[in-house]
């Protein structure tokens, strides 16, 4: 699982980069951040345990900065850096992903997203049940992501590079694990 983690994340760093050189598209600093974190986690093939916990807590991060904006702590609708600002501007676009047979579902899908986004982010941040936090995170992202996708579009979805934050979440989930060794026995020369 960990080699397919990797390679979704080649292909969607690639797309990205391409995205961004190319089509003139352009991410904020926080975004920029980390999609830096999940490229060298993929040049360390997930293998360095401290990149991959910096990939962690910056994805909890996100996810909780997320959550804050949609309450309005990151500034007022349509200030600089702020993508809603209001829990109504969050929830209109919600709608705005949802099929139009959906756009009823709106509330609780906001609802649904902002609780799953704050459990999520906290549990990434305290490294609890990292694996399947992880895991968890990473279909979330993705279905996002598709939302976006086949909504808003490519730029939008590339904008917040969601299909990285993916990857690079479904990659901390297949990290290598933390080698265990009984006590008293030496680390291997």
């Amino acid at each position: 699982m960990r080699t397919v983690a990797l390679v979704l994340t080649g292909v969607a760093l690639t797309a990205e980069l391409l995205w961004l050189l190319f089509l003139h598209g352009s991410i904020g600093w926080i975004t920029a951040i980390a999609v830096g974190c999940v490229a060298v986690q993929f040049g360390t093939a997930a293998r360095v345990r401290a990149i991959t916990v910096v990939v962690r807590v910056v994805l909890g991060l996100l996810l909780l900065g997320s959550v804050a904006d949609r309450f309005g702590f990151l500034g007022a609708p349509g200030d600089s850096g702020v993508s809603w600002g209001s829990f109504d501007a969050f929830t209109d676009y919600t709608a705005s992903l949802l099929p139009s047979f959906l756009e009823t579902l709106a509330t609780p899908a906001a609802v649904t997203a902002t609780v799953a986004e704050t459990v999520l982010g906290l549990a990434l941040i305290v490294g609890f049940a990292t694996r399947a936090t992880a895991s968890a995170t990473a279909v979330l992202l993705a279905t996002f992501g598709l939302a976006m996708l086949t909504s808003v579009g490519f730029d939008a979805m590339s904008g917040y590079a969601v299909a990285v934050l993916a990857a690079g979440a479904f990659s901390t989930a297949t990290a290598a694990p933390p080698v265990r060794r009984p006590v008293g026995y030496p680390a291997p020369a």
